[in-house]
């Protein structure tokens, strides 16, 4: 592959990225099984996507300005547990054996394919749901095991964002069942954006980043950061949980089937 070829692929599959990391939490479906295909080891793929992520995290905010408009102070409360929480995890990544990391990615990934699929808030139950939120909120035990579920995303995204955006998207989903789909993918994309920065500060001194493989993945995050907040707000929600979540169970069985063989 030329390098022009090899320039121009990766900021399609940025794009791709970014768009589905900003509109679903799934960038890593789309650029880490490309990073393996070019060669590069399962470590240094995930690393070179959580640095190239970072471009549609910021991106992504900027064009979900409106609807962050009027929940920034359980943003300010979901921001210090994912940050402690990612950095945990990022300096677990280099703890842990490299095999247990490459055995347990295919898992993980089929279960955010899973929850995708599978519809997690049923459609009779929603006024119900809606009308229960805020005395659910208020309850100690709650709140707590709520506070718990962030953090403990924030440790997965640190470890390995891939399906970390949609285990974040779907526990707000639960948390916040007053409120819609494009608000809680936005307090997602805020909490994805503190994992990742997180994570590639700690793997800038951990580890060497393939920067000719990031620039151009980087470039295309951005683009599509940009757009997948606009998609979501004219897609249903629904269906592109479906498309990403089916998606995700064709890759999570082809990495297994990679693993055994």
């Amino acid at each position: 592959m030329s390098g022009i070829t090899f320039f121009i692929t990766l900021v399609i599959v940025g794009v791709l990225a970014g768009i589905v990391s900003a509109a679903a939490g799934l960038a890593s479906l789309i650029s880490y099984p490309a990073l393996l295909m070019m060669g590069l080891p399962p470590v240094m793929a995930n690393v070179t996507s959580a640095w190239s992520t970072v471009g549609s995290a910021y991106s992504s905010i900027a064009a979900s300005t409106k609807e962050l408009r009027h929940d920034k102070r359980q943003m300010w409360l979901i921001v210090p547990l994912v940050f402690v929480g990612a950095v945990l995890g990022a300096i677990l990544l280099f703890t842990l054996p490299g095999k247990f990391f490459q055995e347990l990615v295919p898992f993980c990934i089929g279960i955010a394919g899973l929850i995708l699929i599978f519809p997690h808030r049923p459609r009779q139950a929603q006024e119900a749901m809606a009308a229960n939120s805020h005395s659910l909120g208020r309850h100690p035990l709650y709140t707590a095991l709520t506070a718990l579920g962030i953090f403990l995303v924030g440790v997965y995204a640190g470890y390995f964002n891939a399906g970390a955006g949609i285990m974040m998207l779907t526990l707000l989903a639960v948390v916040n069942r007053q409120k819609t789909f494009a608000v809680n993918n936005a307090l997602k994309n805020v909490a994805m954006t503190v994992t990742n920065t997180i994570a590639v500060i700690i793997f800038a001194f951990e580890t060497t980043i393939e920067w000719n493989f990031v620039i151009p993945l980087f470039i295309g995050n951005i683009v599509g950061g940009i757009l997948g907040p606009i998609i979501v707000r004219r897609v249903p929600g629904r269906l592109m949980q479906i498309i990403v979540g089916c998606g995700a169970l064709v890759l999570a069985i082809s990495l297994l089937v990679r693993n055994l063989l």
